[in-house]
């Protein structure tokens, strides 16, 4: 009788403390949710996470898998340049103006992938005796980043290239904009992080 009576004291106690633990325990969905909240481009933010992140949603795996992300993306779009730079180049009636405004975003958005390898990089390897340095280093290239793009089309903007090209550039352009953007703010919330506890050099991620 006494079991028993332990055992509905139990059972009464769970279902009691039930909705508590429920409201409390988040998914890794929620988790991603509730950090993107105050992105930028939050569902963006929400969308790039999602594809990227596994079971672990620490803030420092959020920026990373950010950063990847968008790493990956500006890759995408340097060799979109390339090949748009190929093209240009062979056309007879294409200014000089037009090619060098070409060139430059070539040149921008190369820059923009050592950028990002540099910040990816840094955040793998954050020492808690260099962690404000690295961090300020990983928010200053991935605000170059953002810059690059910015840069990218307004001397396409000021060239005489034609409208469709000039859409198609900034559509590119400004995707790998809104992911670098939101990407830097994951990177700040690490750095803002009153506990921050950033793997060892060691540690693969």
């Amino acid at each position: 009788m006494q079991t028993r009576n332990s055992i509905t004291f139990l059972v009464f106690s769970l279902l009691l403390i039930s909705p508590t633990f429920l409201s409390a325990a988040k998914t890794p969905q929620d988790l991603i949710r509730s950090s993107c909240a105050q992105a930028r481009y939050p569902t963006l933010c929400v969308q790039t996470l999602s594809n990227q992140v596994g079971p672990t949603t620490k803030p420092l795996n959020l920026a990373q898998a950010a950063v990847n992300a968008t790493l990956t993306h500006a890759l995408t779009l340097s060799v979109y340049f390339n090949t748009l730079q190929s093209h240009v180049a062979l056309g007879p009636t294409v200014s000089n103006r037009l090619r060098v405004a070409v060139s430059d975003c070539v040149e921008q958005i190369s820059d923009s992938v050592t950028e990002l390898n540099r910040t990816l990089n840094e955040l793998r390897h954050l020492r808690m005796g260099t962690f404000e340095w690295q961090m300020s280093n990983a928010q200053t290239w991935a605000s170059t980043a953002l810059t690059n793009g910015n840069s990218c089309i307004n001397g396409l903007n000021r060239s005489d290239a034609e409208k469709k090209m000039k859409l198609e550039v900034k559509r590119r352009v400004t995707d790998l904009s809104m992911l670098t953007s939101n990407a830097l703010y994951l990177i700040n919330r690490v750095s803002d992080s009153r506990n921050p506890k950033p793997h060892s050099s060691n540690s693969k991620n």
